[in-house]
């Protein structure tokens, strides 16, 4: 290397040079043919050699070709699929859960929901041996609980809609449910169609997230699903309100059973809420439900060995938790008897029904643990306008029957979620949804959320009164029947592997105050005071 000197000045001037060509390569407001120009004139001058004249003409040629195609093909494709990309932000897109669609504007929504209970069940009671074609009530089963397929979401983002189907059950309610919610004013929403009253914290659980497979003696005799309209909502955080005017069943083909007009009405406060305690629930809530309807007595379907000319209608019935026992207490009046008998036929008068009932509700959670209770009182008098006899007795009309049916009903259950889960993050708008594993369950590496919890549930109606008014004896057709008295102890097991799968464990001890037997075709003289239910229920919901 030559380190005179002059060979240094001209090791500076090359690398000067090189400094220079760069920059002049960089910077923008050069053109092409000027960078030629001046190294040509370094060239010439000996700034640089002809090796490094012919190699900076070569890199220069490949970084154009490579702008080129950047600016012209890369830079071209790219801004016109941002472009493309840019004109449909606002197209329709999959919700986020992947059952269902957006709107291009997000104003609407449309969403696919179902639901699949699959139960087994095992009932051991005195009452087995009895060969008759009531299953429901004394044997063993498969049953498909429920299977329901629907849709929800959102019109103009302020009213919303459910539309749900019933794939099993009988004609009469093949529709679950359907409603629209206006929901405008967000402190006084208005919601129109079939949808749950506002009555009972446990029926307000959908029956995708219930603590035990079925609900308690509570929610046998609340109004349910019915027809009518509401005004409700949350004006504060923790405080809910819900009013509503309904009909009495649902029957769109001939609404006979039953008519009328009723009103329901709740409150509830969660003081945790109120107060900004997190991880707990203090729930308490009120609630009552009124009115009149009519029912239409009719000859008995299932009860009658040989067809029957008495009419009945059934004002008030139990059926043993678990599924157990139909009719472990029924109360009915008497209505018209009809010519010749038949098996399920119509009197000719209906029966009015004045019914009140008074709901309190409490629950109080602290991280895993939950306690939750129910008591309601429930008052139905009914009323017909008279027997009138077969042709073969005297045509006259005897005095107003009457039966005054008086039920008391309460539950209490505590639950723990043994993997942690907090209550208060499945309690919204007061009611309990549903509890979300911490981890899903995976095939191999374990996972979900499993609950344990007991539940004492009673009825008491003990209280009832027949009255027979001007009945001669033989026509006194108001009846009460089974057990005025019992309470069912259940213990529940659940494993929930991910939010849209649950598997639920029950076992249910049930002490009748009196005999009960099965009320059936079969006239059978067998009689039990105890029942177990023994259950699983395999269920997936979306």
């Amino acid at each position: 290397m030559n380190n005179t000197p002059t060979g240094l000045i001209a090791a500076k001037r090359l690398a000067v040079a090189v400094a220079a060509v760069c920059a002049t390569l960089a910077a923008p407001a050069f053109a092409d043919d000027d960078v030629k120009v001046l190294l040509d004139l370094m060239l010439k001058k000996g700034v640089i050699t002809q090796q490094d004249y012919d190699q900076f003409m070569k890199d220069n040629a490949d970084k154009a070709e490579n702008k080129e195609f950047k600016t012209q093909r890369l830079d071209k494709d790219v801004n016109k699929s941002v472009t493309f990309m840019q004109k449909r932000a606002t197209d329709g897109a999959v919700s986020e859960s992947g059952f269902g669609l957006v709107s291009n504007n997000g104003d609407h929504t449309i969403n696919l929901t179902g639901r699949v209970h699959f139960d087994s069940r095992v009932i051991n009671t005195d009452l087995n041996k009895i060969k008759d074609r009531d299953t429901a009530s004394v044997g063993d089963n498969f049953e498909l609980r429920r299977a329901r397929i629907g849709i929800n979401g959102r019109v103009f983002k302020d009213i919303n809609y459910e539309i749900v189907a019933n794939a099993v059950g009988s004609s009469t309610n093949t529709i679950d449910t359907a409603w629209m919610n206006y929901g405008f004013n967000k402190d006084a929403q208005v919601r129109v169609g079939r949808f749950k009253q506002p009555f009972s914290l446990e029926e307000l659980t959908s029956s995708n997230n219930i603590d035990f497979m079925e609900r308690s003696y509570v929610n046998q005799l609340i109004p349910g699903k019915q027809l009518g309209a509401m005004i409700h909502g949350e004006p504060q955080k923790g405080f809910t309100y819900g009013a509503s005017l309904y009909q009495q069943g649902f029957d769109p083909s001939t609404n006979e059973s039953n008519l009328g007009s009723m009103a329901a009405a709740r409150l509830t406060a969660n003081f945790a809420e109120l107060n900004n305690i997190s991880g707990q629930v203090i729930h308490l809530g009120f609630a009552a439900t009124g009115g009149k309807y009519q029912v239409v007595p009719t000859t008995s379907g299932n009860t009658q060995a040989t067809a029957s000319t008495d009419t009945r209608a059934t004002i008030m019935a139990f059926r043993s938790e678990n599924r157990g026992l139909a009719n472990s207490y029924r109360s009915q009046i008497g209505g018209d008897r009809v010519t010749t008998g038949s098996y399920n036929a119509s009197a000719n008068n209906a029966a009015s029904v004045t019914q009140l009932m008074g709901g309190l509700e409490f629950a109080l959670a602290n991280g895993p643990y939950k306690f939750q209770s129910e008591y309601a009182i429930t008052n139905r008098d009914a009323t017909h306008p008279g027997v009138s006899y077969a042709s073969s007795e005297s045509a006259t009309t005897q005095t107003n029957p009457r039966l005054n049916a008086r039920a008391k009903t309460m539950y209490a259950e505590v639950m723990y979620n043994v993997t942690g889960e907090s209550w208060a993050d499945a309690y919204r708008t007061g009611a309990f949804s549903a509890v979300r594993p911490k981890s899903n369950f995976v095939y191999g590496t374990g996972g979900g959320a499993w609950q344990v919890g007991v539940r004492y549930s009673s009825y008491d109606a003990s209280d009832t009164a027949v009255g027979n008014g001007g009945w001669t004896p033989g026509s006194q057709l108001s009846r009460v029947q089974n057990s005025a008295k019992a309470n069912t102890v259940t213990l529940a097991a659940n494993w929930i592997l991910n939010p849209n799968a649950r598997v639920m464990f029950n076992v249910s001890q049930t002490r009748f105050d009196t005999p009960v037997e099965a009320l059936d075709t079969r006239q059978d003289s067998s009689t039990t005071k105890n029942e177990t239910v023994v259950s699983v229920r395999t269920q997936i919901n979306f």
